[in-house]
């Protein structure tokens, strides 16, 4: 099983993406030591935007009104349907700006190359033009280099699988390298957990769980292991899906809508405006609906139209298209299809546990205005928090987690715990069984019953007896766990992963059970309770390690999330 090392630091970051890179930034300016622990090759190529970005969604406060954080923070509410931690979407919108023109101080270079100035686009129901539409191909780069200067100690190839806690407070993780085989135990002040959504948890229309529209190597690993550490959980209920080509899920379907294109069903019918008054600027949210239900009322095909757009625009589209997914431009080539002279078909994409299509409400560790979640100690950031907004969320969000991390220490008294030894070797016993396992179930068939049961029982679509079915064979698989085997260390990374998928799996199942009501179209439906019941469900579910497994309460999102922290009568 390989070396085993003991690291001593400030900060733990967990992952290396955008949240996780901002993390740690303002914590090494503040001169703390931060290690990073990433499942990637390289850091400047990691995460969800490794091969680049075409839109950023900011404030800027160029001087008129809809440009400012007071007015776009009045419109979050009827955004989210009403399921939103205000405080802190208010203080994320408020910290925009300066959080931008901080990143453009990396390098980035948000303007228009042919014009030299900011190309911005309304998109996805927002009251603004507050995308820019750019060439962020180099744009993770940037931030990687920034972490590079303030010498952070960063272990790539490197998985948490477990993280270490002592009354309520987060005091390091375990990890393992799984190309070298060796163990870390890291002992540190404050953790973020900055590892992203949860992909591969339902199928697609490819039916490759790796062509996923978001990254597929982020699988839930932050919010299991926030789960089982005591943290609380929010919004689990609430899933996301997206448009994309017919048998290639991509992203870039920001750039389509805000840059103009239009959807038509098999009649050529222009259909978006019979759900939504903002017709293809609607939530993404609205817009996965609408598909959805013009397949269910047999009017699919449904068909992405460029035709109309100037060849400007065309032109534009074509290149900011390949920064998400530089393969898609070779996809269209080889199949044969030429956007600008003909109508492409699209699917809805694989379910992912993200932020529910729609802006400032994630779905994940339930945080506070500092980014800490009801763990002491324990941030969260991205796509693994409770408040999201894409690349923009996950930076200013994670820079916000890096200035509380940086109070947070600052205030740390007394000795950390030691390092708990029976628990080191349990994990490791655990992975050694893994890895020795000469029969058992391998890591793919465990993923695709976990992808099968969230697919057919959970989905877009569900009801009581449908979630309780989703439910008793997750826990079965969970049973099944000790039997997983992995032929090498990479294998066992991904037998971790598929734990984590298989769990998120069954914290969705448990939440969408309890919210008796439907929200936000396809995020949550209930076909047994078809209506939105502001009266009785406009609150939060959260989710928490119980006794038993999940355990499910709620809260009124007159209040913050942090409301239902115990961290600081368990901290005194």
């Amino acid at each position: 099983m390989g070396n085993w090392t003991t690291l001593e630091t400030d900060v733990l970051v967990v992952g290396g993406g955008v949240a996780g890179t901002m993390a740690a930034i303002p914590a090494l300016e503040a001169g703390l030591k931060v290690v990073i622990c990433e499942k990637g090759k390289v850091l400047d190529h990691c995460g969800s935007v490794g091969c680049g970005v075409d839109h950023y969604l900011t404030v800027m406060d160029t001087g008129p009104e809809w440009d400012t954080p007071e007015f776009l923070i009045k419109h979050v509410p009827e955004l989210t349907d009403g399921i939103v931690d205000m405080a802190v979407a208010s203080r994320v919108i408020h910290e925009m700006p300066r959080i931008f023109r901080k990143i453009e101080s990396f390098g980035v270079d948000f303007k228009d190359r042919k014009t030299g100035t900011y190309y911005r686009l309304r998109s996805f129901g927002l009251p603004g033009t507050y995308h820019i539409n750019f060439d962020g191909t180099d744009f993770k780069k940037h931030l990687g280099e920034r972490v590079r200067k303030g010498k952070a100690t960063v272990l790539m190839r490197t998985m948490v699988v477990q993280l270490l806690t002592q009354d309520n407070r987060a005091y390091g993780a375990f990890a393992f390298d799984f190309r070298t085989g060796e163990w870390y135990a890291i002992r540190a002040k404050a953790v973020v957990l900055a590892a992203g959504d949860v992909n591969r948890i339902s199928r697609n229309a490819s039916g490759l769980a790796f062509d996923s529209w978001h990254f597929p190597y982020n699988t839930g690993d932050a919010q299991a292991m926030g789960y089982r550490a005591g943290a609380a959980l929010a919004n689990m209920e609430s899933v996301e899906a997206t448009l994309t080509p017919k048998g290639f899920s991509t992203q870039g379907l920001n750039a389509l809508v805000s840059l103009g294109a239009y959807f038509v069903n098999k009649s050529g019918e222009r259909f978006m405006f019979r759900y939504d008054t903002k017709g293809e600027n609607a939530r993404r949210a609205v817009l996965a609906d609408a598909v959805i239900n013009e397949y269910l009322l047999g009017n699919g095909p449904i068909y992405l139209d460029c035709r109309h757009l100037p060849q400007e625009m065309l032109d534009r589209m074509e290149r900011t298209l390949q920064v998400d997914r530089y393969t898609l431009p070779a996809f269209y080539q080889q199949k044969g299809v030429n956007f600008r002279e003909e109508l492409v078909e699209i699917s809805i994409s694989e379910l992912s546990i993200r932020r529910s299509g729609v802006y400032f409400r994630g779905s994940g560790l339930a945080v506070d205005t500092n980014g800490e979640t009801s763990v002491a100690g324990l941030f969260a950031a991205g796509d693994c928090a409770t408040v999201s907004g894409g690349i923009a969320g996950a930076a200013v969000l994670g820079h916000i987690a890096g200035e509380g991390v940086v109070r947070r220490v600052r205030g740390t008294v007394g000795l950390l715990p030691e390092i708990d030894a029976k628990a080191v070797e349990s994990v490791r016993a655990r992975a050694k069984n893994h890895l020795e396992r000469r029969e058992g179930i391998g890591w793919k068939q465990f993923e695709d019953e976990t992808r099968r049961t969230v697919t057919d029982h959970v989905g877009v679509r569900r009801t009581d007896k449908g979630l309780r079915l989703a439910l008793q064979t997750l826990q079965a698989l969970a049973k099944r766990e000790p039997q997983l085997k992995a032929d090498d260390l990479h294998g066992l990374m991904r037998v971790h992963e598929s734990v984590n998928i298989r769990l998120n799996a069954e914290i969705m199942a448990s939440a969408s059970l309890a919210r008796k009501e439907t929200r936000t179209g396809s995020a949550h439906w209930r076909l047994d309770y078809p209506k939105t019941d502001d009266e009785h469900w406009r609150k939060f579910v959260i989710v928490e390690r119980g006794k038993d497994g999940p355990a499910v309460r709620t809260l009124s999102t007159d209040r913050p999330l942090s409301d239902a922290f115990a961290r600081d009568a368990a901290v005194a």
